[in-house]
């Protein structure tokens, strides 16, 4: 049951991904710590990225709706992990690398390597 749950919540949009080009859901930003059901209570804990982040009401809401009314779900609590232990790594790598990919695209590509042969000259 708590993985059909994890499931329904871990595509919710990550409002700071998508402002860099590259949206990640919850699940690939490594922000789900536990969701845990028990008699009808769902508690989702969840990692924010920064003190400052204004996202938490969002994220509430998001997963309120996406988990209210489910089979077996009677209600849900969200709860935030305040020290900070979420770190870069903890986003999964595929997601890691679409990131890395377009912050070399927004830097013009000057980071890529080369992959042309360079022109000859004429013979």
């Amino acid at each position: 049951m708590e993985a059909a749950l994890r499931e329904r919540i871990q595509s919710i949009p990550d409002p700071c991904s998508l402002a860099t080009g590259v949206p990640l859901g919850i699940g690939e930003m490594g922000l789900i710590q536990s969701v845990e059901h028990r008699d009808g209570k769902v508690t989702v804990r969840l990692h924010i990225t920064s003190p400052m982040c204004m996202m938490a009401a969002y994220f509430m809401r998001e997963i309120e709706q996406r988990l209210t009314g489910q089979e077996g779900v009677e209600s849900v609590h969200v709860e935030f992990d305040h020290d900070l232990k979420w770190t870069p790594q903890d986003i999964q790598p595929e997601a890691r690398e679409r990131l890395a990919a377009r912050r070399i695209t927004m830097l013009g590509g000057r980071l890529l390597p080369r992959t042309e042969a360079p022109a000859t000259s004429g013979s």
